[in-house]
């Protein structure tokens, strides 16, 4: 099976799929693996010795902190792409699309209270200020939606991720570091990271593709109207970013955001590797979560 036999994490260096799986079926032993990814070069060896000792530590029980990326970016800039490159690469299950759970959770939000919440959010405007379309009403629309899906996503990585300890992949388009609990962001599970792209004319070019690759019916024509917002709305994204220290990746090539992604995982799990266990009580949607739970008729004896 992929995610049990050892020499499948030879896929979560970033190497070639096809370079990967020459390495793995020419194999014989460990050490055959080990050499030949040298040869490839020291970030693989290391990527792989790294990912095979969280994989024995957690085997264990000597490790129980997941892995939980957060892939954030506004549309057609390769969050849904990159997530599932991740996601498979890493052996991690679960990938959580933020569309798909913002569709769900307006059956649970007052229409009458938060009406931003039922419209796309480059059109979110229409519900603040003085509902002019100007970019302070664009971006203060932005932040109105954000809120609402950044509470309940918060909720999933610290409830689900942290006290859990179940690996997932996040990605969706209204993450904004700013409004997450900053204990959350800093348990070392959670691995925010901020996608961009450098130009409109990449932005052009990938909402073009958009039909064909992603949402084969999600009629992307409309996108381009709202381009002017999207690029407004992602410089927003990135400067909040990195006030917050969240790292920002280019994705105008595939391959080198893939790379760059990996380096900021691998750098996360060296870090839980090392540091085997941290504490997450103290963080206040868990302590929400822990109360909520004694309802269970098991946990409240």
């Amino acid at each position: 099976m992929l995610y049990f036999d050892e020499k499948y994490l030879v896929f979560s260096t970033g190497l070639d799929l096809a370079e990967a799986s020459r390495i793995i079926s020419s194999s014989s032993s460990q050490e055959d693996i080990e050499r030949m990814l040298k040869e490839k070069g020291e970030k693989y060896l290391n990527r792989y010795k790294l990912a095979r000792k969280y994989r024995q530590l957690t085997r264990k029980g000597e490790i129980k902190e997941s892995i939980v990326p957060i892939i954030a970016a506004l549309p057609c800039v390769g969050k849904t792409t990159l997530s599932r490159e991740i996601a498979t690469r890493l052996g991690i299950g679960d990938v959580m699309g933020g569309d798909a759970i913002r569709s769900s959770y307006r059956d649970l939000v007052d229409k009458e209270k938060r009406p931003e919440f039922f419209c796309s959010i480059y059109g979110a405007w229409q519900f603040v200020g003085d509902r002019t379309e100007t970019r302070e009403n664009i971006i203060q629309g932005f932040y109105k939606q954000a809120e609402i899906m950044n509470s309940l996503m918060e909720r999933i990585v610290a409830d689900r991720g942290i006290r859990d300890g179940e690996s997932m992949v996040i990605e969706y388009l209204h993450f904004l570091p700013s409004q997450y609990d900053p204990d959350v962001l800093k348990h070392p599970s959670v691995i925010p990271i901020v996608l961009k792209l450098s130009s409109e004319e990449l932005y052009r070019k990938r909402i073009s593709e958009r039909d064909f690759v992603t949402h084969l019916k999600g009629n992307s024509e409309r996108l381009y109207g709202a381009l002017e917002k999207y690029m407004m709305m992602q410089d927003v994204q990135v400067e909040d970013a990195k006030k917050t220290g969240v790292p920002v990746v280019e994705t105008d090539d595939y391959y080198k955001a893939l790379d760059q992604i990996l380096d900021i995982i691998f750098t996360r799990i060296a870090e839980i590797i090392e540091k085997k266990g941290a504490e997450h009580d103290h963080i206040a949607v868990i302590q929400r979560a822990k109360e909520e739970r004694k309802l269970n008729p098991e946990e409240s004896k």
